[in-house]
């Protein structure tokens, strides 16, 4: 993985995590939820992507 989609990763996860922190503050269960698919899309590209270095 290259340094640009690491840094695009971590923009993401803090604003999801954010977010989710809102939203869970207002009571709001689902929109708090939105974390978790965030997070598998993710692992799905990093699993996706390592295959060419194997």
């Amino acid at each position: 993985m290259n340094r640009l989609l690491a840094k695009v990763f971590l923009v993401l996860l803090i604003v999801g995590l954010l977010f989710s922190m809102y939203s869970f503050s207002g009571g709001r269960i689902l929109e708090g939820l939105y974390l978790f698919p965030l997070l598998i899309a993710i692992y799905v590209v990093m699993k996706l992507g390592g295959k060419g270095k194997e």
